[in-house]
């Protein structure tokens, strides 16, 4: 429970020709976890199986089906046997999806051609000419573009009137601009587009409409009505496609399945060591499935491998398969997330177990608000169950936030018992209680560390590094007893403790150890929070309470604004709370407990052939 699995360190070593066996066996075991050989002048890294190709091509195409397809990833139960029916029914789906995504493509680039040409024949709308008018002429120029309103369309006829009479001008309003449409003489060209520039002129697009005929309003009705067309082939081509999807995603999924497992065999050599002739794989077997491992490979074999194994040394990297009650399990997402422990230090998950969910239902601690997060979680965990796990945190800490709400006398700010200690009116009491929990948490932090530093550089060491400190908060302790009249002992003897605590830390940490003497009063006091976020929880419930009552005496319609403060000011108040109550905890242990005994750092056990 608070150690992981036994490990031993594994060697195979055999003839080329029963390596695939090996690998076969190895992988359908899933135990080994296998260390990545570097390449070198005695040995070489192995060659993927000839297979490995053809898995690799057939699993590019199949993932890229599941994308094209959308197909979302689910436990599949389809069971594949084979590569060849893979082959075959990949090649009629990518037919098939091949066909759908053309008719697909052809369907959305005629939308989006048909969308730019109404974009360009909206212009001219207000103007309704003959679209037969937009073309090349020997004798005339055109120009369709915008000007500004106040450079309105009677100071443009003045002043082309003035440079040439062999004109024609159209204009409709359109927004803050106005649109033109002007014909004229092709001498006068040059000239008309100097008047336009210093009107403003901006050039319009509609180059799509060069060739249409009829007017702009009856084109704009026939691609209306075309693309009410096309997207009605756009919605039948998506339902092909979802019927594709929905034909074949087991086997999808299945297939991806079976050819990463696959794959994952042939490109196992990688991580070997290999010469001409023979291979070496190097690994890690938990120890009590050493025997039955080196007993199914050798059957594998044909008794033709070699197999050495011993107990892992002292200054090995071991990966480190954690082992804790299932009650605690749910707890190892904080080491994930922190650092996973090394092989020889105690793991802290059943630490996280007991302490969290004491840290999180002390700060919220109210019985309503423990109800509703216990309610809430248990419908998240219904909703997503694969983060079950993760919300079985936050369901057994809403269990102690009631507990903790009983001990206040709490149910939605409201003092419903008589309380051990009542938060609103007794902050010391809670502070005190607070401190308590700091000074207990952070000496078992000391103790680990003590049997951590033990188990690697004796008694000694572990006194001078970790009993130094337990040593120091005794002789502060003394002093100050001594001094408030507590206890009736002489001055020297909290004095001596001080002095002999500072010379072992000293010994134990050297000059860093005397630097950060005032940090183990600094980490216990940091432990007050636990005090000051449940005040400010049940003062913001008291304030939330209070201002509702003022209306619900007014009566009327007031009643209804009362109910709806209750529900936002307790609904942002259990939120805060959640919020707080996990960060909070969670820098309490990070911090202030790891701190003293923790340094993590391993890898995590990844056997070969799991999925996990």
């Amino acid at each position: 429970m608070l150690k992981p699995h036994d490990m031993s360190s594994v060697i195979i070593a055999g003839s080329q020709k029963v390596q695939e066996a090996v690998v076969k066996e190895l992988h359908q075991m899933k135990i080994l976890h296998i260390i990545e050989h570097s390449k070198s002048d005695i040995a070489d890294i192995g060659k993927p199986f000839d297979s490995a190709a053809k898995l690799s091509e057939n699993l590019v195409k199949i993932r890229s089906i599941i994308a094209a397809l959308n197909v979302q990833k689910n436990e599949s139960t389809y069971s594949i046997k084979k590569s060849s029916e893979i082959e075959s029914t990949t090649a009629k789906i990518s037919k098939e999806l091949s066909e759908i995504q053309e008719e697909l493509r052809t369907t959305e680039e005629a939308i989006a051609k048909n969308s730019n040409v109404l974009q360009e024949i909206s212009q001219l709308e207000g103007i309704n000419i003959p679209l037969e008018a937009l073309t090349t002429y020997k004798s005339l120029a055109y120009f369709a573009g915008f000007i500004n309103q106040k450079k309105n369309p009677k100071s443009l006829k003045h002043e082309i009137s003035k440079i040439s009479q062999k004109f024609m001008l159209f204009s409709s309003n359109s927004s803050k601009k106005e649109f033109i449409l002007l014909f004229i003489d092709i001498k006068s060209k040059e000239k008309a587009a100097e008047i336009l520039q210093r009107l403003g002129f901006s050039q319009a697009n509609i180059a799509n409409l060069q060739g249409m005929k009829g007017t702009p309003t009856s084109n704009i009705k026939r691609i209306n009505d075309e693309n009410s067309r096309l997207q009605a082939m756009k919605g039948s081509t998506s339902k092909k496609l979802d019927s594709l999807r929905l034909q074949y995603e087991v086997f999808l999924l299945a297939a991806e399945g079976f050819l990463s497992e696959q794959l994952e065999k042939a490109e196992a050599p990688l991580k070997f060591a290999s010469t001409q002739s023979s291979f070496l794989i190097r690994g890690w077997v938990p120890t009590q499935e050493l025997e039955s491992m080196k007993s199914r490979v050798s059957k594998a074999s044909k008794n033709k491998i070699s197999i050495h194994s011993e107990s892992a040394k002292k200054h090995d990297k071991v990966p480190v398969k954690m082992k804790n009650l299932k009650i605690a399990k749910p707890f190892e997402f904080f080491i994930d997330l922190y650092s996973i422990p090394s092989y020889r230090e105690i793991d802290p998950t059943f630490f996280i177990f007991l302490t969290f969910p004491i840290f999180f239902g002390l700060m919220l601690g109210d019985v309503g608000y423990g109800v509703i997060t216990l309610l809430l979680f248990l419908f998240l965990k219904k909703k997503m169950p694969k983060a079950g796990s993760f919300f079985n945190i936050f369901i057994l800490s809403s269990f102690v936030t009631i507990l903790f709400g009983f001990f206040f006398g709490e149910a939605f700010g409201y003092e419903f018992l008589h309380p051990v200690i009542s938060r609103e009116h007794e902050m010391f009491k809670l502070m005190y209680l607070s401190i308590g929990i700091g000074i207990v948490h952070a000496n078992l932090g000391l103790v680990l560390g003590f049997i951590n530093v033990y188990r690697d550089h004796g008694l000694k060491m572990a006194f001078y590094e970790k009993g130094s400190w337990i040593l120091l908060q005794a002789g502060i302790a003394l002093i100050v007893l001594e001094y408030l009249k507590i206890i009736s002992i002489h001055p020297l003897v909290g004095i001596s403790f001080l002095a002999v605590s500072i010379i072992m830390l000293y010994k134990g940490e050297g000059i860093k150890g005397i630097i950060e003497l005032p940090s183990i009063f600094t980490n216990i006091l940091s432990y007050s929070r636990l005090m000051a976020i449940g005040l400010s929880s049940v003062t913001l419930a008291v304030i939330t309470n209070d201002m509702s009552k003022e209306f619900f005496h007014k009566g009327g319609f007031f009643i209804l604004a009362g109910v709806l403060i209750l529900v936002i000011g307790h609904a942002i108040n259990i939120l805060l709370g959640i919020i707080g109550g996990f960060l909070h905890s969670l820098r309490l242990h990070y911090v202030e407990f790891f701190s003293k005994f923790f340094h993590g750092g391993a890898k995590r056990y990844q056997p070969f052939g799991s999925k996990d």
